[in-house]
């Protein structure tokens, strides 16, 4: 082995092995240099201690930044928490740098930070799909609805919240982006004696602006309520329905559901929930639901 002092640098070349080493006198590969002089004598260096080191594999020429075995042409997938790749701008057409080469470009049409790559022709936006929103939950604790106001529903019980937007307590929907969603709300009240002609108007309300951005109306004309028309008869009525829309949202906009009825004269109606919400057989369960699904 020879030993080169390069300004205070050690550098070890080893003849038999024809292999080079900055900062180490084991190298592991062609070029082996250790950042921190943290590797040890001898043996195979730890994934901690190869995290600062540089390599240039014998067997195949890979390039290591971190890693000791490079898998491709340059390998930073190393256990450190620093493995991040800068890139900038280049002034080259597509056709000059080439097919699959990437830049970083701020400066270019469209407008804004992005990535791009060559297919040898033009620059092409990489496009990383975010992850949608999808929510979906129940309720399973009963909540009642005060006859002719407006009700907020949560203290929903979520079953899946693909994009962590939905605030199950509030009942709170935030669009993590500009674009377009579709609401689903299944509603159902316990049997009641219910007004003829009455109403459950479902709005979907922007807790922003305070405003109802849709509403959608389920009507129930001739019920049992005790009179002459009625054979002087009552019979209870489970007052459901089930409420569909599509709106267009900016990044942030908040959306809450709600109900507004006037199934009864004075007074509040209680929504129909799961007396067990881990038996999904029980007949009161599934009935109240809300589904929001990004598009």
């Amino acid at each position: 082995m020879i030993i080169v002092v390069l300004g205070g640098m050690h550098g070890f070349f080893s003849p038999v092995n024809a292999q080079t080493g900055i900062g180490t006198s084991n190298p592991q590969g062609i070029l082996h240099a250790d950042g921190a002089r943290d590797n040890a004598a001898t043996g195979t260096p730890t994934a901690a201690q190869a995290a600062n080191d540089f390599i240039i594999s014998k067997a195949t020429g890979f390039l290591g930044l971190g890693v000791l075995e490079p898998k491709v042409k340059l390998d930073m997938r190393s256990v450190g928490s620093e493995n991040a790749l800068g890139l900038n701008t280049t002034m080259m057409s597509a056709a000059s740098a080439g097919a699959g080469a990437i830049r970083y470009d701020v400066i270019n049409a469209p407008a804004g930070a992005k990535i791009e790559v060559s297919d040898g022709s033009v620059w092409n936006k990489a496009y990383v799909a975010p992850q949608k929103a999808v929510v979906v939950a129940r309720k399973i604790t009963s909540q009642s609805i005060t006859q002719g106001s407006a009700t907020n529903i949560g203290n929903w019980s979520v079953v899946r919240d693909m994009s962590n937007s939905f605030d199950a307590n509030l009942g709170v929907f935030t669009a993590p982006r500009d674009g377009t969603y579709t609401f689903l709300l299944t509603f159902n009240f316990n049997g009641i004696v219910i007004n003829d002609g009455s109403r459950v108007e479902s709005q979907f309300y922007n807790t922003t602006t305070n405003t109802v951005l849709a509403s959608v109306y389920k009507t129930f004309g001739q019920s049992m309520t005790g009179t002459s028309d009625d054979a002087n008869a009552t019979r209870s009525t489970q007052a459901g329905g089930s409420s569909t829309v599509t709106l267009t949202l900016n990044a942030g906009a908040k959306v809450v559901t709600r109900l507004w009825h006037n199934l009864i004269s004075s007074g509040a109606v209680t929504l129909r929930v799961t007396s067990n919400s881990t038996d999904p057989t029980n007949p009161d369960d599934g009935f109240n639901n809300l589904t929001i699904i990004e598009h």
